[in-house]
């Protein structure tokens, strides 16, 4: 016999024998969008691999493939014996492609037949369920074995009464998924009806199904915790029936034994550890475990699995609060990943898509991923291990479309400790994350603080985005301020907190206007240029909020495509495409990394003005209506319609009333064709209104613009209205898109769409704004004291020979003028782009 036929046969004696189906073949759809591995699919044993890399047994068996499958009504018998009409395959949605189905039931029966290895006879025989949304109800040869509620989190059953001593035995599973009813469960972003940030659901079972044989005391789960101070691995074995057992562990290195223990069942055991190799994203080095559970001097179980030796904090260096890695402060960069396919949904085709996800992100050179309102299967976690990737796991939230309930409550919680449970010996797992944007919240502190009782060796964020984002509650029980801003980065101010940007920024991949490429993924060879400029731009800001006010980490919105987030992949949704910033992303997270590791880098920056002023008006020089350019270069301003100077924020300032005041040059100061960046101390009077307070022509508008950004995602959600009042000012940089409009018309606007305590424009309180134009980069900024609230790309070159004037510019559609209400002073313009560390340095130097 040929090797390759006896690993055949073996694979085939492993994966054991499927039924065959009356009723019909198996039918697989086809999806809107195939990936690389949608082909690889097998159609009888689908994802074949140990589904629990940290807990092996070498003896089991895969019930993954093809099922029975039929619609069922409330109320009636399970059907026992019965052929269904359809066939599905596990572990696929009942609503992917993949799974032969491809539609959303609420009830549903799934039924197969299997046979118990004559081996396993004497034994009892676990059923293992990795994941099943969102409740089960379990019936093996007609007995009711079990149930389970819950979409995220595994179960297991103990069969071995209700298996038959020889030939098949039926199992029959009743599935109930009210997502689409009125069901308070944990769902993330999956819903029946496709709209705003939600999905396509995926109900019934979803993650791999599988047999083992134990005896009736066996490990049923491994709870370890690192500690490096110690030079030990902390772990509490958990155990059914374990009376008078002891348990033993072996640590091996390059597979020589470098530390073993023992202990009883159930009681936290000290495993040596010496000299320990740390696991981190650069060497992400995993010892192997070993775990038998003895009685006497005799075995009765034994499982492999595997540590890695890591530590996650927070530490004051140089007076700010930052996360540190094994002791040591690390930048961490990473995508937002909510885990969406478009041939298997919430399930990856094969174990080599689920692999490439954690590869590619690591390619791009990220050191982290958030996985974001949603649990993966735990060969995800496996390859996050193995391959060395940060992890910032969320826990999914409740509908963003009901109320909570106490009942929601309660199910939240179990679910919410159950991942943590299974979760938390996974080294790549740094932080947990209750909340997201205030969806489904209650309880936030309290709920903060259990997360912390449950895992204190980890990190915990709250709420994501709670420090100015969507009406989302912040509490200062967890270890992170972060917030949220789809332009940006935007970092809030740590505290004894660190600072984390939980979400910003956005790939586009439109193919621009007169520009030729494919449609989808779609970004001509230009638009590839201007991404990469906002790239370099969003990344010189990362760096600089390192520095000050302290950033920790930022979370790139976002890894791939999905459904109605098509335009904000880094990868298009089949992972065939990398869509945009393929050369210039790695270099750029490699160097932010590095930086993070120089002490040097960290330090605070001297507060100095930029070089290179083109022209500067401090409204101090000058007599009547004439205020002098202090850079020397003759762009002398005149006062008009009224203005004035009056107190300003350093000294003397202008006083604009609207109504045509205004102050003007003789002509154009800067170049808009070209690039070139504008400041100026700002301080508007109420009530106000869209207005500019540094114009030149239809160049460019520098100043506020009021519009209702409520966030509201569509007329559902959310469920309360945002507080007012409405409509609110924003602070605006609008620069023309093309010669023949007026900025409001045709622009390109660096508007902030999410609020931020320290920067949302209150009347009366002076604000120091800049815009600036990068044509190197193709990129529009808006810095608000010093830091950005958005980058846009900026593609057209427009040369306004206007007169450059303060306190008034074109903003209307129809060109009409619009002045600003209120105090400017210390206005400075450059005819270069200056830098996010230049943008902040000015800020500061002005006090």
């Amino acid at each position: 016999m040929s090797r390759r036929t006896l690993a055949v046969l073996t694979v085939a004696l492993l994966l054991g024998s499927y039924p065959t189906l009356a009723h019909g073949a198996y039918r697989p759809k086809v999806p809107a969008v195939t990936t690389p591995w949608t082909a690889k699919v097998s159609r009888t044993a689908p994802l074949p691999e140990y589904p629990r890399p940290q807990m092996r047994r070498s003896e089991w068996k895969s019930l993954n493939g093809q099922w029975e499958f039929a619609v069922a009504k409330e109320g009636e018998a399970p059907p026992f014996g019965r052929t269904l009409a359809e066939t599905i395959l596990v572990p696929y949605p009942m609503q992917s492609a993949l799974s032969g189905i491809a539609r959303q039931e609420k009830r549903t029966w799934y039924r197969r037949t299997f046979e118990v290895p004559a081996g396993w006879r004497s034994r009892r025989v676990i059923l293992h369920f990795g994941a099943v949304t969102n409740q089960a109800t379990v019936y093996v040869n007609g007995k009711l074995v079990g149930s389970h509620r819950g979409s995220y989190d595994a179960f297991s059953l103990d069969v071995t009464d209700a298996l038959r001593a020889s030939g098949p035995n039926e199992l029959v599973v009743g599935v109930v998924d009210p997502l689409a009813y009125g069901g308070g469960q944990p769902v993330g972003k999956q819903n029946v009806v496709e709209v705003s940030v939600v999905h396509t659901a995926s109900s019934g079972i979803w993650q791999t199904v599988w047999l083992e044989p134990v005896g009736s005391a066996h490990l049923t789960r491994l709870d370890q915790t690192p500690d490096l101070r110690g030079e030990r691995l902390l772990v509490t074995p958990r155990v059914a029936d374990g009376e008078g057992t002891t348990v033993v562990l072996r640590a091996r290195a390059a597979g020589k034994v470098i530390g073993s223990a023992s202990g009883p069942a159930g009681r936290r055991i000290a495993l040596p550890v010496p000299s320990p190799k740390l696991w981190s994203p650069e060497r992400p080095f995993l010892y192997d475990l070993e775990v038998e559970l003895r009685r006497g001097g005799r075995v009765l179980d034994r499982v492999r699995s595997y540590f890695g030796m890591r530590s996650i904090g927070l530490k004051r260096i140089d007076g700010v609060t930052r996360i540190v890695l094994n002791g040591k402060f690390v930048f961490q960069i990473g995508p937002l990943d909510q885990g969406f396919w478009p041939d298997g949904i919430y399930t990856a085709p094969t174990d080599a898509g689920l692999r490439f996800d954690i590869a590619e992100t690591k390619r791009l050179g990220f050191n982290m991923t958030r996985k974001h309102v949603k649990v993966e299967p735990q060969r995800w976690y496996y390859w996050a291990d193995r391959l060395g990737l940060l992890v910032w796991q969320d826990m999914p939230n409740m509908s963003i479309y009901r109320r909570v309930q106490a009942s929601d409550k309660a199910r939240f919680e179990r679910e919410l400790r159950a991942m943590v449970v299974q979760h938390r010996s996974s080294p790549a797992i740094v932080a947990w994350t209750p909340f997201n944007e205030g969806w489904g919240e209650y309880d936030v502190t309290r709920i903060t603080r259990e997360v912390k009782r449950w895992d204190p060796s980890r990190l915990v964020n709250g709420d994501s985005g709670s420090a100015n984002c969507c009406l989302a509650d912040e509490s200062n029980g967890g270890d992170v301020r972060d917030g949220h801003i789809y332009a940006g980065p935007l970092a809030p101010e740590p505290d004894s907190r660190a600072s984390v940007i939980g979400e910003f920024a956005g790939c586009d991949d439109r193919t621009p206007a007169g520009e030729v490429g494919p449609p989808v993924p779609g970004f001509g060879t230009a638009g590839e240029r201007a991404n990469r400029g906002v790239m370099r731009q969003g990344w010189a800001a990362l760096r600089q909020q390192m520095r000050s006010p302290g950033l920790s980490g930022a979370i790139y919105t976002q890894l791939t495509n999905i459904e109605h987030e098509v335009g904000l992949g880094l990868l298009s949704s089949d992972r065939r495409h990398l869509k945009c910033a393929a050369k210039v992303l790695p270099k750029l997270n490699r160097e932010l990394i590095a930086a993070s590791r120089r002490p040097a880098s960290l330090r605070p920056q001297p507060a100095a003005i930029p070089a290179g002023t083109r022209a500067l008006w401090t409204f101090a020089e000058g007599d009547g209506s004439t205020v002098h350019d202090r850079s020397g270069n003759d762009h002398d301003l005149r006062l008009a319609g009224g203005a004035t100077r009056a107190r300003g924020y350093r000294g003397a300032g202008l006083r604009v009333r609207g109504g045509g005041q205004r102050a003007v040059a003789r002509g154009a100061v800067v170049d808009t064709a070209g690039s070139y960046t504008v400041s100026a101390w700002l301080q508007y009077a109420a009530p106000a209104r869209s207005a500019s307070a540094l114009s030149q022509g239809n160049g460019f508008s520098l100043g506020l613009r009021v519009a209702d950004d409520r966030p509201d995602l569509d007329p559902a959600y959310p469920i309360e209205a945002a507080p007012g009042p409405f409509p609110q000012p924003k602070w605006n940089f609008a620069v023309a898109s093309a010669a023949t409009c007026v900025v409001a018309a045709c622009a390109v606007r660096a508007n902030p769409g999410y609020g931020d305590s320290r920067i949302d424009p209150r009347a009366g309180r002076w604000y120091h704004v800049t815009g600036v134009v990068d044509r190197a980069t193709r990129t529009a900024g808006l810095y608000v004291d010093g830091v950005p609230l958005d980058l846009r790309i900026a593609r057209q070159r427009v040369a306004a020979l206007a007169r450059f004037a303060l306190g008034t510019g074109k903003l209307g559609s129809d060109g009409s003028t619009e002045s600003f209400d209120g105090r400017i002073d210390q206005v400075r313009v450059y005819a270069r782009a200056l830098s996010a560390a230049e943008v902040w340095r000015l800020y500061r130097a002005a006090g």
